[in-house]
């Protein structure tokens, strides 16, 4: 389902004022506009990207012999394993203090993170909505929600850098046979959010629900911005899926290549034409000859048996070394090894040339995280904003910064190393956590050690104190009834 038909209704709804219906009407016109190219790379992504076929080499019999090349979802995947989030902090300040981990953790935004940056490489562009949840029934008290392109868009204020208004759709009615009935739809605006409700009779309910922020309360996960492209582009370029295209021809003319690699073509000479014609009288085609497995000729007039003779063998070589050039073009556009594409290189290669092979595509993590991160932290000041019921955001949480894992991932044996160098430079970094987030630890795992650390230093001290006590005279007992004598007193005596 392609093509403005996908979403064929405008909402027409009573409700709203003029300027909002107006709002409404563009944010449709834009979401049925890039749905089309939205779907098509998500079809890519999934491996059900339609064989383009020339008609040339691949006999109709074998067309709809199903082939997939999972390079696309290869060239997303590789790049958002690289982008991992992991917390946030306040350089001079204490940002779990702020409630930050709660708020993550409430909306399972460890598992919900990296679905929607996974989106962001896919579609250019992810929206993150932060308003205030139901708490009567079970949603916590901010509420942090993830959409896809496929799910939701937005109209971009060049001036203020930010989104002038979004839109997610809800949900759908799929009941008619050419085209989505949008059911439910939220709207974010800056002063007020439209949840917009359709029934069975096609009657809209508009909710109103006003906040204090000034701003719409969403955010854009955005991989590659341009200043002409304030969302980006998609990991799956026209040159990807052009690339995957000529892979799946490539792919599907080895099949058959490898049935007549298994049936060698044969050649007859002197036959009767009858030898050609099948038990109905029908000429048969030349496909039923050449992958015929059993070939009876009879004697011609004359008695003579015709000359039978067999084609040399073909090579598959042809069709891999094509493969190889066409996974090299798709390694070069997305900076992955071609070894990541399944192609087995000659010849194996050095740790410096692996890591040399890997570097543009560390290059593209790290600028990828960079613009995400500035999202996330937008996200949660929001979030922070409306808990705390604020106009104003204060001059603390606009230090707040994501922490970003090593898109590189070094070995442990690496990292250790590179820590221990460090710390012989600087000593006084062995006392702090970034030492151990240098080695690639988890945050998890660095409080844990903290934790065991602050546990065996109280212990440490206690022993300490102990050991004081017992060694530390003590004066003998005074006899009862007697006052202790002063030491000027003992001294005389």
């Amino acid at each position: 389902m392609t093509g403005e038909a996908a979403f064929a209704d405008l909402p027409q709804v009573p409700d709203l004022d003029h300027q909002e219906q107006n709002t409404l009407d563009c944010l449709i016109r834009q979401f049925r506009a890039k749905w089309p190219r939205n779907e098509l790379r998500a079809r890519y992504y999934d491996g059900k990207n339609v064989l383009k076929d020339f008609g040339i080499s691949i006999p109709p019999q074998l067309r709809s012999v199903e082939t997939v090349v999972g390079w696309p979802a290869k060239a997303v995947d590789s790049l958002s394993r690289r982008c991992r989030l992991d917390g946030f902090v306040i350089p001079d300040g204490d940002a779990d203090s702020l409630g930050i981990t709660e708020m993550w953790s409430a909306n399972r935004m460890d598992i919900e993170a990296p679905q929607a940056q996974t989106s962001a490489f896919l579609h250019s562009v992810a929206f993150i909505a932060t308003t205030l949840g139901d708490v009567a029934s079970g949603e916590p008290e901010i509420l942090m929600t993830a959409r896809s392109a496929l799910s939701g868009t937005g109209i971009w204020d060049p001036r203020r850098r930010r989104l002038s208004s979004a839109l997610s759709i809800i949900a759908y009615d799929e009941s008619t046979a050419h085209d989505r009935m949008i059911t439910e739809l939220v709207v974010y605006l800056p002063d007020r959010v439209l949840t917009l409700t359709r029934d069975s009779k096609g009657k809209w309910t508009v909710d109103r629900r006003k906040h204090t922020l000034g701003r719409v309360p969403v955010e854009a996960l955005v991989y590659r911005p341009r200043l002409d492209r304030p969302f980006g582009s998609s990991r799956i370029t026209r040159a990807v899926m052009s690339i995957t295209d000529e892979a799946v021809r490539t792919v599907l003319r080895t099949e058959v290549s490898a049935e007549f690699y298994s049936s060698p073509q044969r050649y007859m000479l002197g036959a009767d034409p009858d030898a050609f014609v099948d038990a109905q009288g029908a000429v048969r085609t030349g496909w039923e000859a050449i992958l015929g497995r059993m070939l009876a000729i009879a004697r011609d007039d004359e008695g003579n048996v015709p000359t039978v003779g067999t084609f040399p063998q073909m090579s598959m070589q042809p069709h891999i070394e094509h493969m190889r050039s066409v996974a090299t073009r798709f390694a070069g556009e997305t900076n992955l090894t071609v070894g990541s594409l399944g192609v087995v290189q000659d010849n194996p290669s050095s740790a410096e040339a692996i890591y040399a092979a890997k570097e543009e595509l560390i290059t593209e993590a790290e600028a990828a995280g960079e613009v995400f991160g500035t999202a996330w932290c937008n996200a949660i000041r929001t979030g922070l904003m409306m808990r705390e019921k604020r106009t104003e955001m204060p001059a603390e949480w606009a230090k707040l910064r994501a922490k970003l894992r090593d898109p590189a991932t070094p070995s442990r044996s690496a990292a250790a190393d590179a820590v221990m160098k460090t710390v012989s430079a600087f000593p006084w970094m062995a006392e702090s956590q970034v030492a151990l987030e240098q080695l690639g630890w988890d945050q998890t795992t660095i409080d844990r050690a903290m934790a065991d650390k602050r546990r065996a230093s109280v212990g440490a001290l206690t022993q300490r104190l102990a050991a004081a006590r017992q060694a530390t005279p003590t004066a003998p007992a005074a006899p009862t009834g007697q006052t202790p004598a002063a030491p000027e007193q003992e001294q005389a005596a």
